[in-house]
This record gives C-alpha cells, sequence and structure tokens, in this order.
C-alpha cells in the first residue's frame, strides 16, 4: 500500500474540512472579520503555490481499463482549485465588488513576495551557510514563473468571479424554489462546479504556455503534455473540492452580506 497517496489524501480532507467550518464559525458570528479570514485562507492558498509552482511533479492516478494515467503537472496544481474555492466562498457571501477586493489584496501580496525574495536573493550569503546553492535553486525567481502565474491568475480569477456571480443571479429563482435539502440543490452546484472548470481549465493553459513555452523555450509537445497533465489534475480537484463548497453554503443558508458591508461603508 502506497501510504504517500492515503497521506496527502487525508492531508487534503483535513485541510478543506478545517477550512470551511472555520470559515463558517467567522462568517456567522463575526460577518466582517468572515470576509479578512477567506481572504486570508485566500492569500495563503496563493503564495503557497506561488512558492511550489517551479516543481514539476508526476501524478499517479492509477490503471483504469488496463491503461496506466499518469501525468506531469506542476507541483502546485493539487492546491491551485482551492483558490477557486476560497474565491467562491467570498463571492457567495460578500458579493462580487468584495470577490475583486480579494483579488487585488491577493495580487498586491504576490508583488510585494517577489520584490522580498529578489531582495533576499540580492544580499549575499555568509561564508560558513552550505545551503546557499540549494536555497537559491529553490527561491531563485524565475521571471516567467512569476509573470505567466501573474497573468493566469487574474485572468482567470477575475473570470470566475464575474462568471459566478452571473450564474448566481440567472439561477436564484429556480435555486430559492427548490424544496429539497441545500446539499442536493443542483443549482448551487452547478455554480461553483462549472465556474471552477472553466477557469481551472483556462489557467493551465495561459500559465503554462507563457511559463514554459513562450519564456521557458520548452518543446511545444512537451508543453502540450504540461497542459494536458495540469488542466485534468486541476478540474479533478477542482471538481471534487465542490462538496465542500455546497456544505459551507448549507451550514450559512441564505447569508448574504454584500448589501450590509456596502451600507457601513464610509
Amino acid at each position: 500500500m502506497d501510504y504517500t497517496v492515503l497521506y496527502i489524501i487525508l492531508f487534503w480532507l483535513i485541510t478543506m474540512t478545517v477550512v470551511t467550518l472555520v470559515s463558517v464559525r467567522i462568517v456567522k458570528k463575526y460577518p466582517v472579520y468572515g470576509f479578512v479570514a477567506l481572504t486570508a485562507f485566500y492569500v495563503t492558498y496563493l503564495l503557497s503555490s506561488q512558492v511550489i509552482a517551479t516543481r514539476i511533479s508526476v501524478y499517479d492516478l492509477g490503471t483504469w481499463f488496463g491503461y496506466s494515467f499518469v501525468l506531469a503537472a506542476p507541483t502546485a496544481a493539487i492546491i491551485y482549485p482551492f483558490i477557486s474555492q476560497v474565491l467562491d466562498m467570498i463571492n457567495e457571501v460578500y458579493g462580487k465588488k468584495r470577490a475583486v477586493t480579494a483579488i487585488t489584496i491577493a495580487l498586491l501580496t504576490q508583488v510585494l513576495y517577489v520584490m522580498f525574495v529578489a531582495m533576499a536573493v540580492k544580499i549575499p550569503a555568509a561564508p560558513f551557510y552550505e545551503l546557499n546553492d540549494a536555497w537559491l535553486s529553490i527561491f531563485g525567481l524565475s521571471v516567467g514563473i512569476v509573470f505567466a502565474s501573474w497573468i493566469s491568475f487574474l485572468v482567470c480569477s477575475i473570470l470566475d468571479t464575474y462568471m459566478f456571480s452571473y450564474i448566481k443571479q440567472k439561477l436564484r429563482p429556480r435555486e430559492l424554489a427548490f424544496k429539497g435539502d441545500t446539499f442536493f440543490n443542483p443549482y448551487i452546484w452547478i455554480r461553483s462546479l462549472l465556474t471552477d472548470v472553466v477557469s481551472l481549465a483556462l489557467d493551465s493553459v495561459i500559465f503554462v504556455f507563457i511559463a514554459f513555452y513562450l519564456i521557458g523555450g520548452m518543446p511545444l509537445d512537451v508543453v502540450i503534455g504540461l497542459i494536458v497533465g495540469q488542466m485534468i489534475v486541476k478540474v479533478l480537484v477542482g471538481a471534487v473540492d465542490t462538496p465542500w463548497f455546497v456544505l459551507y453554503k448549507r451550514m450559512l443558508g441564505n447569508t448574504d452580506y454584500s448589501k450590509e458591508l456596502k451600507q457601513n461603508e464610509p
């Protein structure tokens, strides 16, 4: 038995569950701080994916119908879908305007992160520090990776936000007319699943094409393989994490603070 896979799955499940439950608790009890907490989770996921984006990993999806499915994709593909999930959580409760605010804050934090790391790289290491080469290999920034991640993040996050808001408004009457349990309301599943799949698929194309083909100079066939691998992994994770968004919605009910916070703005 591959305990590494079990460890990853367990850690993934615990992370999603804790973030969802903590977010619900804060949003319900402290609405204003709920936006702050969700934005903090949003920035954390984005920063984590930025750090590990340059590492290419192998994702063994097992053998199906006699074929082994082994994909190569940036390591960040396993956590990047969480970014879309938290953005949907913000959009659901605080509205489109606040979601765009969260995107802006997240992008600014990435700019600061790059500036701080670039500054640290320029500072000479102590002569006795034996891990400098290893440190530089991990944190030495690739301009192509950074530029590609910023472009793909901004385009796809804005697309996710506006798609989510549009679908929610269009399907709102049907959603409210649904008589069953909220967790089985198809219109809630549709807006989260559809927006995540579209934005994550497009992000895979933009990021890999710019970072590894236009700037990195990798052969096109290798780049296409990376795009396909990352797209499959991201879309799968984005689809699998949808129940946590629906759980979030079910626990919050019809909570909507977008108008309330707007009225309290100076």
